[in-house]
């Protein structure tokens, strides 16, 4: 909101009734409602890594006090065993040193894919889970059908670059394979971590949806929102603010893809009509959905 408006904004010590939060902007209120685009409950793992993470960033002088987050991609399953539990806690320690307030960061955690050659006719390579989008990418000068299980990674990098570093290792296999042969190919999965801006309270949130949830399910997105925004509606009328927005938290890959926007404007603008602002947060990153139409501090000009 500060980033945003040009404005200091501070949280209420109060009750926010019937808000889930209130914040102050000088004499001014803003309610706030807030939600997450997936079936509500927790996710198996996500509360204990946050807690070790918190324990682990407290000790660490290269992390400073302040809030942080990770930002799991869709369709990942946390690991509550070990070593993969512990493997995954000193990753992500480690990727909060030296954020700077509002700096989000991608990192690298290590994936295995398989790669199979199943034929020696044909030039493309079919692909399953995360990379299935860069198929066309990757069957550019193979020799050969080949099949490719890239389940193992659930987000790609932002950078152009980075990504084709992956997909020519995935080609540079595939031109050594023999007919039938299946391998293994080394390759990484790129999560997002952030710092939150000053003030935010200290420690570590995990963010994750439950691995069954696929957040481009229009279907599903579409009845969330709706019912994020009746309730933002319920508590605008209930409430009495100069200000009223909801926000959103989507568990998604890349902010690119998500499908509130297109959500909203199939709805009925009645439905929302009395909400100032609505927001989607995702992948460390806010995109504002619905603008106000004026702001309290503009009117007082």
């Amino acid at each position: 909101m500060g980033e945003r408006f040009f404005r200091t904004f501070r949280v209420g010590d109060g009750d926010p009734a019937p808000y889930d939060a209130v914040l102050h902007q000088r004499e001014r209120r803003i309610g706030v409602t807030t939600g997450v685009l997936w079936p509500e409950g927790p996710v198996a793992g996500a509360a204990e890594l946050a807690t070790l993470l918190t324990s682990d960033t407290e000790g660490d002088p290269s992390v400073a006090p302040a809030g942080y987050v990770v930002w799991v991609p869709p369709r990942v399953a946390l690991p509550e065993g070990e070593p993969h539990r512990s493997r995954l806690r000193v990753t992500l320690a480690n990727s909060l040193s030296g954020l700077a307030p509002g700096e989000r960061r991608e990192i690298r955690l290590p994936a295995t894919v398989k790669l199979a050659k199943i034929d020696v006719e044909g030039a493309y390579v079919s692909v399953a889970g995360g990379l299935a989008g860069e198929w066309l990418a990757l069957s550019e000068g193979v020799r050969g059908a080949f099949h490719l299980d890239s389940r193992a990674v659930h987000r790609t990098p932002s950078e152009r670059a980075e990504l084709d570093l992956i997909l020519t290792r995935v080609r540079d296999r595939a031109a050594v394979l023999e007919p039938l042969e299946v391998t293994d190919v080394e390759i990484d999965d790129t999560w997002t971590v952030s710092r939150l801006p000053e003030g935010a309270p200290a420690g570590v949130t995990v963010i994750a949806a439950p691995e069954s949830f696929d957040p481009i399910d229009g279907v599903a997105v579409r009845r969330g929102l709706r019912a994020h925004v009746a309730r933002a509606v319920a508590q605008r009328e209930a409430g009495d603010t100069d200000l009223s927005a909801l926000v959103v938290v989507a568990a998604l890959a890349h902010l690119s893809d998500e499908l509130v926007t297109a959500s909203l404007r199939g709805m009925n603008p009645v439905a929302y009509g009395v909400l100032d602002l609505i927001v989607l947060v995702a992948d460390g990153q806010v995109r504002q959905v619905l603008r106000p139409r004026t702001l309290p501090w503009e009117a007082a000009r």
